[in-house]
């Protein structure tokens, strides 16, 4: 969703994945169809191979105008249960894979400054499991990392002119998400949620295209909510 909210006439797109080629190339086949330019960089950002690998479509584009980092590991773990390995590919795939490419690209923004966007969670805040348990721990940690990141970042880039900010989203109504066997579960959180449902990918994609837009250029360091009120019960 994010990917074809950029995807206009005389836009280049670089986008990464990670496994999944058929996805990936249906993705880029929709986008060129609004008629943007598009990469495909594959590289499981866990990995510093990865990493490298974006960092390589980066450059080669020889312009940076925007980046979002939406990569995350989902894993269900407790804080006393989670493996070392988990964790560390958690933290990998968020925080160190957005400060290894801000870090390797900053140089390709132009003059004039641009903007760094990254996917945040309700779970650094509270609890947000549907057990209402703590196994949603290696994530929510590495969010909280990423929230400390876009402070520290939008401090460091901002002689740049670059802008650094995040988007918290609560429950996005991602293919999963809208499965037919979690139609009690989106009730639920409907329930919760004052606007009454979960947000559409299309509705979070927006957010993060204005951020990443010449009018949020006097936002920065800031943690979006859009989360249909949903943090405010």
């Amino acid at each position: 969703a994010f990917s074809l909210r950029y995807a206009l006439p005389q836009t280049s797109l670089i986008i990464n994945f990670a496994s999944n080629r058929a996805a990936a190339e249906g993705l880029a086949q929709e986008a060129e169809a609004l008629g943007a330019s598009v990469m495909l960089a594959q590289g499981d950002l866990s990995e510093p191979a990865g990493r490298a690998a974006v960092t390589a479509a980066v450059r080669e584009s020889g312009r940076l105008d925007v980046l979002v980092h939406n990569a995350f590991v989902l894993t269900n773990d407790k804080p006393l249960d989670v493996s070392d390995a988990d964790f560390a590919r958690v933290m990998a795939v968020g925080p160190q894979a957005l400060l290894e490419l801000v870090r390797e690209t900053n140089a390709l923004f132009p003059a004039e400054g641009g903007r760094v966007v990254c996917t945040l969670s309700l779970a650094t805040q509270r609890l947000f499991h549907v057990s209402r348990g703590s196994n949603y721990f290696p994530m929510a940690a590495a969010k909280a990392v990423l929230e400390v990141c876009v402070r520290y970042l939008a401090v460091d880039l901002a002689p740049q002119a670059i802008t650094v900010n995040g988007v918290s989203a609560g429950y996005i109504g991602t293919e999963n998400v809208m499965a037919p066997e979690l139609a009690n579960f989106r009730t639920a959180i409907g329930k919760k949620t004052p606007l009454g449902r979960v947000a559409t990918v299309e509705e979070v994609a927006n957010v993060v295209h204005f951020l990443g837009s010449d009018e949020a250029r006097w936002i920065t360091g800031q943690i979006v909510v859009a989360d249909g009120g949903f943090s405010l019960i």
